[in-house]
């Protein structure tokens, strides 16, 4: 673990978006065939300093819907590098149990609907195994239409394919969820460019909470992305082929890490053509080093 933090600490940097983010869903809790019991909702403190979650809250509603539920979070501070376990509701097959949840909403009394006054949901949030959307609000107030907006939205995620609105960008994150997946913001929660489609990745469920180990998301040193006339295409890459142009077209260094902050490629050219072809289809980080500058840039191969 210590080297995928490691590579993380290289290749990822902040940018001024939200400080927390959720980082993981999974609905299929308790389904036939389901990894786990229950379904959850993670999150991930991926910038510098500590944030309190006094008087936030996590709602659900379905994938076109505009009925919210509510599980509002405890006066706890989340500390850099952390991540929260939010249980929601079991299935009726059950298989695995999650690692110890920071919160139980089947136990907490902290989850309500919007009926009025606010009814109290014991059984915690029943979320769609493949579709739905999920926000992070730094109000306890359920939301009441399809498209939340305000101050009070820190992080917003549509996930699967049927949304036509809760998400942030240009659409949800594109891959429906199965009883055996779920989604997860790339680069163990790092990566937030408000676009949904671009920032997660659909794979084997892998609830974290905060005895996890701490994730780095170091800023950016000073030579980072300061590549005068960078420019990397055509992205997505679909022929194999990576162009990398820069105004000083010096010898560069480029290495290229998967989601996991594995090294998957790593090359010295003179030219600016990259032979990405034995690189899978899916969401890299390309990292480029000239002449003591370095910059990185996500990288999609169809």
């Amino acid at each position: 673990m210590k080297k995928l933090y490691t590579l993380l600490l290289l290749i990822i940097g902040l940018t001024s978006n939200a400080q927390v983010v959720i980082s993981q869903i999974y609905g299929g809790g308790g389904n036939t065939g389901a990894t786990y019991s229950n379904d959850f909702i993670e999150l991930y403190n991926r910038g510098t300093t500590a944030q309190s979650l006094n008087g936030w809250s996590v709602q659900y509603a379905s994938a076109n819907g505009t009925t919210w539920f509510s599980t509002q979070l405890p006066n706890v501070t989340l500390q850099p590098g952390k991540y929260y376990l939010i249980q929601q509701s079991a299935g009726a097959t059950p298989s695995l149990s999650l690692p110890t949840p920071d919160l139980n909403a089947l136990t907490c009394g902290c989850t309500y609907n919007t009926a009025t006054p606010p009814a109290l949901i014991t059984t915690g949030i029943a979320m769609s195994g493949s579709n739905g959307k999920v926000v992070l609000s730094s109000s306890n107030v359920a939301e009441a239409i399809a498209d939340p907006t305000g101050a009070q939205i820190i992080d917003k995620v549509a996930y699967g394919t049927t949304s036509t609105s809760g998400f942030e960008g240009t659409g949800p994150t594109g891959i429906a969820l199965t009883n055996t997946t779920a989604a997860f913001r790339v680069n163990s929660g790092c990566t937030d460019t408000n676009n949904n489609a671009a920032d997660f990745v659909v794979l084997t469920p892998s609830p974290k909470n905060t005895a996890s180990p701490s994730g780095t998301c170091a800023a950016l040193n000073s030579n980072q992305n300061s590549i005068l006339g960078l420019r990397v295409y055509p992205n997505p890459v679909t022929n194999g082929t990576l162009f990398i142009d820069t105004d000083a077209n010096a010898e560069k260094t480029v290495t290229v890490f998967d989601v996991l902050g594995k090294q998957v490629l790593n090359t010295t050219t003179s030219n600016n053509a990259i032979n990405v072809n034995n690189l899978r289809a899916g969401v890299y980080v390309v990292k480029i080093t000239e002449e003591g500058k370095t910059a990185t840039r996500k990288l999609v191969i169809r």
